[in-house]
Formats: C-alpha cells, structure tokens, sequence
C-alpha cells in the first residue's frame, strides 16, 4: 500500500496516441500520477472529476505512472 500526498489537476495525457484524453493528476513533490478508483471508470469518473483542484492524501497502489486509490482524503494545502 502507498500514501501520496499532492494537488489534483485535469490534464492531456497520452497526447498523439489512440488512448489521448484529459486525465485527472495527482501532482507530488516527487512526481504526477494519473488517479484511478479502485474499479472506477479509468476515462471518466465524475468522482475524481470532484477532486480537481483540491490537496489530497491518498491510499492505494503505485503502478506506473497510475495511483489506483482505495481510499484518500482532501487536506490543507501546504503553507
């Protein structure tokens, strides 16, 4: 299990692929991971869409450049 911690943004992923599409980000001091829910939709979940421009806590699993998250939380963005 990993714990991200970051701001969520929509931004293009995949750009000049077949599978190019506006994806909700989590942006961490150690890099960007494109959120998924444990069995959401990976190309539209209205849920993640909510997320957009909040700081969050996370858990979940790293798999690549995906956090696929079993649970998170929103939080105070750093000072």
């Amino acid at each position: 299990m990993d714990t991200l911690r970051g701001h969520v943004v929509s931004k293009a992923f995949g750009t000049g692929s077949k599978s190019e599409h506006e994806a909700v980000v989590l942006v961490t001091d150690a890099g960007e991971y494109v959120l998924r829910r444990r069995g959401g939709n990976p190309f539209f979940d209205p849920e993640l869409d909510g997320l957009v421009g909040k700081e969050i806590v996370c858990e979940g699993d790293v798999a690549g450049y995906t956090m696929i998250m079993s649970d998170w939380q929103e939080v105070a963005p750093h000072a």
